[in-house]
This record gives C-alpha cells, sequence and structure tokens, in this order.
C-alpha cells in the first residue's frame, strides 16, 4: 500500500528560503553602497562639505517619525487580497532606482544643485521607500511562514547566511569596481549601476513567490488599531524602547561609513576596504550555530549580550593597529560578530514585544511595534554620517573634488582610527547591556505563548468531541 506523505510544517525548502531573502540581497547592496560610500561620494568626488553631507544626512530623518508612526499604523488596518504587508513589499523597486539615480550628479553641477539631488535622492531611498518597506516586514515574514516560530527561527538562522554572504559580495567587489570605474565619463553611476540594476530585478522575487497565510489572521478577529493603542504601548512596555535602543546603537555603527576612509587615508589603498567583507567570510559558519548556542544559554538576548564583549575587544585592537592590516582585519572580524544576530533576528525582538503587548491588554501591533525600532535604524544610519562629518569636519579633514590630491592632517588621521573603532566598540558595549535587559522578557513571552497553544488546542479538542 503506498503511504501518504505527511508535510512537515517546520520544513523550509530551499528555494521558497531564497525567494523570501531576494528582497534582502537587494536592500543589502543598497545599504553596502548608501551607508559606507555615500559620504565619501559626495566629499571627496562632489567637492561638497564633509560636515554640511553629514548635516544634511541627519535633518532627512527627523521626519521619519512621523512617517514610520503613520505606515505603522496603516499596516495594522491593512487588508488587501495581497494581505497585510505584502503590498508594501514592492518598494524594494523604488530604493534600488533612488539609489542608482542619486549617483547620477555630477562635480560640474552646481553647488546647490548637488545637495538638493543627494538629499532628494537619500530621503526617497530611506525615508520613503525604505520606511514602506521595512515597518511591515516582520508582519509579511510572520504571515508568509504562518506563524511558526521554528519556520521564522530558521529563516532568521539560514536567510541570514545567505544576507550575509549577498552583502558581502557586493562590499568586497564595490570599492575595486569604484576605484576602477568612478573616474570615467559616468563617474560612480557605472559601478552602483553593475549591483543596483540586477538588484532592481532581484529584488521582486519575494513579492511574486512569497504569499501571505490567509489563516494567520483567520484564527484571530481582527482589532482595528488606534493611535491610543500605539502611544499605550510605548507607555507601558519597556521591550519596544530596548530594541529600539539597540537597532538605534547598531545602525549608528553600521551608518559610520569610516571604513572607506580608513583605507583611503591610514591604511593607503581604498581598494583594499573590500578585504574586510572578504575576511568575514568566515564568519558564515558560525550562524548555523547560533541556534544551538541560543538554546544552550537560554535567550537569544544572553547570547548577543555575550557576544558583546568579544566585540569591544575587537574593535580596541583594531584602533591600536593603525595601519597593521592583520590586526585591522582580525580585529574588525570580532567585531562583525558581536552584531551579527543584529542582522537578522529582528523578528524574534519583535515577537516577543508583541507577546508582551498582549500580555498588558494590548492588540500584538505586529506592524506598529516596529515603528520606533525602524524609525531608530533609519535615524542611527544619518547619525552615523552626521557622527563621521562632524568628527572629521572638527579634526580638520579637507574635502576635494575628483581632480584633486590632498593630504590630511594628523588629527583627521587620529579622528578617523576613533570613528572606525573606538566609537562602534562604545556602541557594542550600548548594544551588549541592552540585549541583556532583553533576556528577561523571553521566557516570559514563551511561556505565555505555550499556555496560550495549550488553551486552544483543548478548545479545538473540545469542539471536535462535541
Amino acid at each position: 500500500m503506498a503511504r501518504n506523505k505527511v508535510k512537515d510544517p517546520n520544513h523550509l525548502s530551499f528555494g521558497r528560503l531564497i525567494a523570501w531573502k531576494s528582497s534582502d540581497i537587494s536592500a543589502g547592496w543598497v545599504n553596502v553602497i548608501m551607508l559606507n560610500y555615500l559620504s565619501m561620494y559626495a566629499s571627496d568626488f562632489l567637492g561638497l562639505n564633509i560636515g554640511l553631507v553629514g548635516v544634511m544626512l541627519f535633518v532627512s530623518k527627523l521626519m521619519d517619525g512621523l512617517v514610520d508612526f503613520f505606515i505603522g499604523w496603516l499596516v495594522d488596518n491593512t487588508k488587501t487580497p495581497w494581505g497585510k504587508a505584502r503590498p508594501y513589499e514592492i518598494c524594494i523597486v523604488g530604493q534600488t532606482l533612488a539609489t542608482l539615480f542619486l549617483f547620477l550628479a555630477k562635480p560640474e553641477w552646481a553647488y546647490t544643485a548637488k545637495v538638493i539631488w543627494v538629499f532628494t535622492m537619500y530621503v526617497l531611498t530611506f525615508s520613503v521607500f525604505g520606511s514602506l518597506r521595512a515597518v511591515p516586514m516582520s508582519a509579511y515574514m510572520i504571515r508568509a511562514f504562518s506563524n511558526n516560530p521554528v519556520l521564522i527561527r530558521k529563516v532568521s538562522s539560514y536567510g541570514g547566511i545567505v544576507t550575509m554572504f549577498g552583502s558581502m559580495i557586493c562590499s568586497a567587489l564595490f570599492p575595486t569596481l569604484m576605484a576602477q570605474l568612478s573616474t570615467g565619463a559616468l563617474g560612480w553611476f557605472t559601478p552602483v549601476a553593475i549591483f543596483m540594476v540586477p538588484a532592481t530585478f532581484i529584488g521582486v522575487f519575494r513579492f511574486i513567490f512569497c504569499k501571505e497565510d490567509p489563516e494567520v489572521d483567520a484564527a484571530s478577529v481582527q482589532q482595528k488599531v488606534r493611535f491610543k493603542e500605539i502611544f499605550s504601548m510605548f507607555r507601558q512596555n519597556p521591550y519596544v524602547w530596548l530594541y529600539a535602543i539597540v537597532m538605534l546603537a547598531y545602525n549608528v555603527s553600521t551608518g559610520l561609513g569610516a571604513g572607506s576612509y580608513y583605507f583611503d587615508d591610514i591604511v593607503g589603498n581604498v581598494g583594499m576596504a573590500g578585504m574586510l567583507s572578504v575576511f568575514s567570510f568566515v564568519l558564515l559558519p558560525l550562524m548555523l550555530l547560533f541556534p544551538w548556542i541560543m538554546k544552550k544559554m537560554g535567550s537569544m538576548g544572553k547570547m548577543i549580550a555575550a557576544f558583546s564583549v568579544v566585540g569591544v575587544i575587537g574593535y580596541l585592537v583594531c584602533f591600536f593597529s593603525g595601519a597593521n592590516l592583520a590586526g585591522v582585519l582580525g580585529g574588525y572580524l570580532l567585531g562583525q560578530f558581536a552584531t551579527l544576530p543584529i542582522a537578522y533576528y529582528g523578528t524574534l525582538f519583535l515577537m516577543n514585544v508583541c507577546t508582551y503587548n498582549e500580555m498588558k491588554g494590548l492588540p500584538r501591533m505586529d506592524g506598529s511595534a516596529n515603528i520606533l525600532a525602524n524609525f531608530c535604524a533609519n535615524f542611527g544610519g544619518s547619525l552615523g554620517s552626521l557622527l563621521t562629518g562632524l568628527l572629521l569636519m572638527v579634526a580638520g579633514y579637507v574635502s576635494s573634488t575628483a581632480e584633486e590630491t590632498v593630504v590630511q592632517p594628523a588629527s583627521a588621521l587620529m579622528a578617523i582610527r576613533i570613528d572606525f573603532a573606538i566609537v562602534p566598540a562604545i556602541l557594542v558595549a550600548i548594544i551588549g547591556v541592552c540585549c541583556l535587559a532583553f533576556s528577561k522578557l523571553e521566557p516570559k513571552a514563551e511561556a505565555f505563548e505555550a499556555e496560550r497553544r495549550a488553551k486552544y488546542e483543548a478548545e479545538q479538542a473540545g469542539k471536535a468531541q462535541a
């Protein structure tokens, strides 16, 4: 007799994993280019004042609080044939195209025109299209994977390897392409287009192939979320603030963009900045161990807190290594190891935050729960650029156009070293403290979910017997 195969609800196919992570690969390429090289493009190619660049990017994020607040409310109250959060995913196309168009600016443009163009395209990339895609992300993931925590952990861990691998490709190749092609007639537009054109096509695979499971919402009464409940969450849920601080510190660190300056002025070869990503490939296999490490340590928060100690040590090694490439790469590797889970476990943080909302008698608000964290993520990236710009400006960094060659003063060189290593060390320490505090929620949220599942199963069994 033929056996009927029972589909394993916890099975994650490779094809579905790749389809889901396709959008993150495209967004990762946007982040690599915008966060690591935009400041250098604006200051050393367009000739904009380095301090003005930092202030300009910082100001662009002041509107994000209101924008993200509205988007979170909109997602919680969205109901379409495509689902609650899936429709917003198509905004990845806007992100890639706005990034590409930003690098059309030329040194010969009027100064004001260059400022307006860079500012406008940056706002479109992150504040508009980026926010519309990022805020609904957790709500989309929960519904795409049927609110199954086992599947979501697998996607976060194994998918993180896919995203990291994709970002490393861009991080490793872009500096070389930029160094070789940015002096051509089209300037930086050519190397950026090499990544943004395919990113535009790759990014839509998630929207096309990953549909939401309607049973996730059908099994519960959908409450209309009012602004009142969102403000109540901010008052009653301390964990939404802890996660927001973690995302702020993490994105300030990634938004500093000091690596390009460090390799250009300290090491002496900006093209070798890609070595940071090539060397980081050794971290990929470690991500397979994260679920096991998390289980052994008892919580995600405790794991990240322990990693943070290693990260602080790594960044101190970077600082004292100076131009020693081996020391810089080794220290940077340890620093990146500390924050690796944060880049891919955001949904796990938010699942606990939403459960705490329910524990306090509020709606889950898996759209609005991401408002503060997403704002801090966007704001943090620009704050990092602002810190870099102001630090280098105060230290006397000399901006230039593509045709000029300058020698930086010793004060500017020291500022670059501090920006590359000491500032991230402080931020990693903040992340560790916040994650340790967040770990107190995890067992409580798990117990609450287990009790609710047991109650639901008992009710279903009772109905079946009746």
